[in-house]
């Protein structure tokens, strides 16, 4: 399935001391909230310097959740009298709370701030200091958070946090077996911090050992069945495993415990579409706009969301989301809305505007930036929606996709034929794009397929291979040329990077493409070329369970590995379907 939006576990923060001293705090911890803080700005208004009503009210924020804030009160509370013990701890608290919250909302600058305020304050309490080494592990600086996890551990070696938070921090710098022996000291240390044992089955997770993934967060929801998050990872294991049914029950539950949970009605939408499930899957989906780690922004206009209604003279603002192969493929709808009587506006990547133009009628297309295009305000927008909202609408059952192989999107039809005049002067035959790696930066090395196991293909006579594969692989071909004897054609004036007008056309001019999952198969579909998918055991959500097709192209034939990692198999098929296909043009 698709990479989920959360799989790392993650070390739980503790929340501020329940020790806390004075009249003022026990009464306004038991009252209304709102009340509370009527009652601490009443006092702050005749007394600004009130330690103890500025202690309150900080209180008070951070039970709503307002780290900053709260830790601006207690630093105001502390400096007014720096010998209450129970004003430090409580601006201790509200920092480190203020520096994960900061770190889970991407905003690192202010939470590695917040993170050296509280080092500052209190440098030598292991568990806080293994509470700030995750901080910087959600910053992604995983140097700096491993070695103030070895601090914590110099301070405590008896601390399970600082080795759960050394784990983490081994885990963000891709060292799988020393992270695993981390999360296993820590279990070992104290057999019930479930934290510990989810971290463990994050981390064989991350090494595609999915049985003893799945084992671990099992060993967590035994320790503690109240526990979403080991549910949630479960499920994204078991759905890993393309055991949907039990994913979709693990991920069920992981919301029954915690019903505002965004990443497993996340991930509990991927599994619910690729089971074809697209009406609810549609809805879960929703959610992703929630989770601090989705690759997308929300776009601030102040246009009504459509909701289906009537489109017929309305104008319609769809803008885009995700990476551009995403784009390419949600773009599969944008006929839909055309259909129904809409003048349509595209806010999309930059690179797709010229192709997007051409292809859609009665359509402007802009390229989306920061501000937006003047001419969105002047198209007087009546709805806006994002792209992947669209299927909400359009794509709720199997049978809601286009059938036709034709594509949806067009080439530059004279660049195409220029670029089509290069391959044929290469030879007889069919001219066929390969693409052999993902960019996923996750299961990027799961999903490509070494270009060493396409010998048997490229040595195929009847066929001149063009290269698709975009990034450094000069080495891998002259690799092809040395092994084989075969030199695989690199079209150097394309460069998809910089022109999807190439990009496009480059594709439309060959005959054939086969590429393992990446965007390449998003533009040779999106335009009906006719491509050969070759997929890992663990695909994308949009590839389902177990369909030999592709809903969103049908010029889409899907090869599957049977077993996780086995490709040989696989280009086995592939090779007798090429035969006949060869067969059949000669």
């Amino acid at each position: 399935m698709s990479t989920p939006c959360d799989s790392s576990g993650g070390m739980v923060i503790l929340g501020a001391q329940d020790d806390l001293s004075g009249d003022f705090q026990e009464s306004s911890l038991d009252e209304r909230l709102d009340e509370a803080e009527a009652l601490a700005r009443k006092i702050l208004a005749t007394q600004p310097e009130n330690p103890d009503a500025l202690n309150g009210l900080g209180l008070i924020n951070q039970q709503q959740g307002r780290y900053d804030d709260a830790a601006t009160l207690f630093d105001q509370a502390y400096a007014i009298d720096p010998e209450r013990g129970d004003f430090k701890q409580n601006l201790i608290e509200a920092l480190a709370a203020a520096a994960k919250s900061n770190a889970e909302s991407g905003f690192y600058q202010d939470a590695i701030a917040f993170t050296e305020r509280v080092l500052n304050l209190q440098p030598n309490d292991a568990v806080l200091v293994a509470r700030m080494s995750f901080v910087l592990t959600l910053a992604k600086l995983y140097g700096q958070a491993l070695a103030l996890a070895d601090r914590a551990i110099s301070l405590d070696q008896s601390a399970v946090e600082a080795h759960d938070a050394r784990g983490l921090a081994l885990l963000g710098l891709k060292k799988f077996e020393h992270a695993i022996t981390c999360f296993e000291l820590a279990t070992n240390l104290n057999p019930d911090y479930v934290e510990a044992k989810v971290n463990l089955g994050s981390a064989y997770h991350a090494k595609r050992d999915f049985k003893r993934a799945i084992a671990s967060f099992d060993d967590a929801i035994s320790a503690n069945s109240g526990s979403a998050q080991a549910f949630n990872n479960l499920g994204i294991a078991l759905a890993d495993m393309l055991s949907l049914v039990e994913a979709e029950t693990a991920l069920r539950q992981a919301i029954l415990i915690d019903p505002e949970y965004a990443e497993a009605h996340f991930n509990l939408s991927r599994v619910l579409l690729m089971a074809e499930k697209f009406r609810e899957g549609w809805l879960e989906n929703e959610w992703r706009w929630l989770c601090p780690k989705f690759p997308s922004t929300w776009r601030e206009f102040a246009y009504p969301m459509w909701h289906a209604e009537q489109l017929e003279g309305k104008t319609i603002l769809v803008w885009s989301e995700q990476g551009i192969g995403d784009e390419i493929m949600f773009a599969n709808m944008l006929p839909d809305v055309v259909d129904a009587g809409a003048t349509l506006v595209v806010e999309c990547n930059d690179r797709l505007v010229p192709v997007l133009s051409r292809s859609l009628e009665n359509c402007l297309v802009v390229a989306r930036t920061d501000p937006p295009d003047l001419r969105i305000e002047a198209a007087e927008i009546d709805y806006q929606i994002s792209l992947g909202s669209l299927g909400l609408i359009y794509r709720n059952s199997a049978d809601a996709f286009p059938k036709h192989i034709g594509g949806y999107l067009r080439a530059d039809e004279s660049l195409t034929e220029k670029i089509r005049e290069r391959y044929d002067a290469l030879g007889d035959g069919l001219k066929v794009g390969i693409c052999w790696r993902s960019g996923n930066p996750i299961v990027g090395h799961e999903r490509s397929a070494p270009l060493e196991l396409w010998d048997e293909l490229l040595a195929m006579p009847g066929v001149q291979f063009v290269n698709l594969q975009y990034g450094d692989i000069e080495a891998e071909l002259a690799g092809v040329k040395e092994r084989i004897g075969i030199e695989i054609y690199q079209d150097k004036a394309v460069d998809p990077f910089s022109s999807a007008e190439d990009w496009f056309a480059q594709i439309a001019a060959l005959d054939h493409v086969i590429s393992v999952d990446n965007s390449t198969i998003q533009v040779s579909g999106s335009q009906g070329v006719q491509t050969w998918t070759l997929l890992s055991y663990s695909p994308e959500w949009r590839f389902g369970a177990e369909r030999w097709d592709h809903l969103w192209h049908p010029a889409i034939r899907v090869f599957r590995q049977r077993e996780a990692g086995k490709w040989t198999p696989l280009f086995a098929e592939v090779k007798m379907a090429l035969e006949s296909q060869i067969d059949h043009a000669g």
